[in-house]
């Protein structure tokens, strides 16, 4: 019998007796190499064994020298995750998720008894486990050709544990299990694609029945905005996205560089879209260079740096979920180009300084290589005015914009950037 699993047995018993949080976290965490050592030890000892079995007859033998775990969920609950362990080391992605899913409820029973709110951070190990194993059997079911459902019930089994600990029943200071159960929510209905499903849960945080927001641990406040940020673009609600990133950007610690630029990668393309371009020395800093040329073009009204830009980066920005938001950038990208053909035309003719030839337009696109005829050119000017990029009209009959007296080019963070 190896002394190291033994060990672990006798770790575990102990944490419960002792409710001991922080050290029962780290012993169901399916990543502890120490806890995969002797798992893996205990299974070449003796090829063939039964984990849950052996768990079971050592807990048995265990009981007599400290508190009994007998009829209390941990005796079906430890016996589960071994075997998940034990499945995991053998890369058997599916048997280790169906284990780990069977330590889901006996989880949940002992963290409803619980009266002093001791599972909190065990609660998030367990969810973690349950998202981890799901992705790798779903990935390991696609490498071999086979369908799996597994993240798809990840999100059933989350928001059980979610309900847990929304109830906070026996101590409310057990609700703070929901904001982390809420992120590993996110995550699962991201890589799904079922963003719909994360409404309810953004209702739930902002229910006057939920903890307030300032009581949650500043890690999980800081990845909740980025979330919720990043679903605020999907729902073409840039002021909110805004707001959300910049929270996200601005309270991420000072040493995590990586989390920082994972928040201004977002954050960038939608204040641009707010008018707002980042400093050179930012994007040098996190590493954004793919957006240098994308400011550049804004600042020059280069429709073909642009387009360029977007075209050499596609692949990126799709996989990212940024593309579309960029693509937004062309209209302002227009409008900066009509405004320097406009101040042209004002120092060329000053008496028609508000008649601007939709004829100068097209020849500032034809200058870039960018063709078109002159409808789709009054089409853009047009547009353009439509969403208040541009304050004035577009004469039909004489082919000219006639442009506003009085600000004709207002601030970009008042044109419409949704579509009707």
């Amino acid at each position: 019998m190896s002394r190291a699993f033994n060990d672990y047995l006798v770790a575990l018993s102990t944490a419960v007796a002792g409710r001991d949080g922080a050290q029962l976290k780290r012993l169901l965490n399916i990543n502890d190499s120490a806890v995969l050592q002797a798992v893996s030890e205990r299974a070449r000892s003796q090829p063939g064994w039964n984990p849950a079995a052996a768990v079971r007859q050592q807990l048995q033998q265990l009981q007599q020298q400290r508190q009994s775990l007998s009829g209390t969920p941990w005796e079906e609950l430890f016996p589960a995750h071994v075997a998940a362990l034990s499945a995991l080391l053998e890369r058997k992605l599916g048997e280790a998720y169906t284990h780990i899913v069977a330590s889901v409820q006996p989880f949940i029973k002992a963290f409803r008894e619980d009266t002093d709110a001791w599972l909190i951070e065990p609660m998030y190990v367990m969810v973690h486990n349950v998202r981890l194993l799901a992705c790798q059997a779903d990935d390991e079911a696609t490498r071999l050709g086979h369908k799996s459902d597994a993240l798809e019930n990840c999100g059933t089994q989350l928001q059980k544990c979610f309900s847990a600990a929304v109830q906070g029943a026996g101590n409310k200071n057990k609700k703070l299990a929901t904001l982390e159960i809420i992120i590993t929510l996110f995550k699962v209905y991201f890589r799904l694609n079922t963003l719909r499903l994360c409404k309810n849960l953004i209702n739930a945080v902002n229910s006057r029945q939920f903890l307030p927001f300032g009581d949650f641990p500043a890690s999980q406040r800081v990845t909740y905005k980025y979330y919720t940020g990043r679903l605020a673009i999907f729902d073409e609600n840039y002021d909110l996205a805004a707001s959300d990133l910049s929270y996200a950007f601005e309270h991420c610690h000072r040493s995590a560089a990586a989390n920082k630029a994972r928040c201004a990668y977002y954050l960038i393309p939608v204040k641009m879209l707010l008018g707002e371009l980042p400093q050179q020395a930012m994007l040098d800093k996190y590493g954004l260079h793919d957006y240098s040329p994308i400011v550049k073009a804004m600042k020059e009204g280069s429709v073909e740096g642009l387009d360029r830009c977007l075209q050499e980066h596609q692949i990126r920005f799709i996989q990212a979920g940024t593309y579309l938001l960029l693509e937004k950038l062309k209209n302002s990208v227009y409008r900066r180009l009509f405004r320097r053909v406009a101040l042209l035309h004002k120092e060329q003719e000053p008496a028609k300084a508000a008649h601007v030839p939709l004829g100068r337009f097209q020849v500032a696109l034809a200058s870039q290589g960018v063709e078109m005829e002159m409808d789709e050119v009054e089409c853009i000017v047009a547009n353009l005015i439509f969403r208040k990029f541009i304050k004035g009209y577009v004469s039909h009959q004489h082919r000219v914009a006639v442009l506003s007296k009085a600000d004709p080019f207002p601030p970009l963070c008042t044109a419409t950037l949704t579509d009707p």
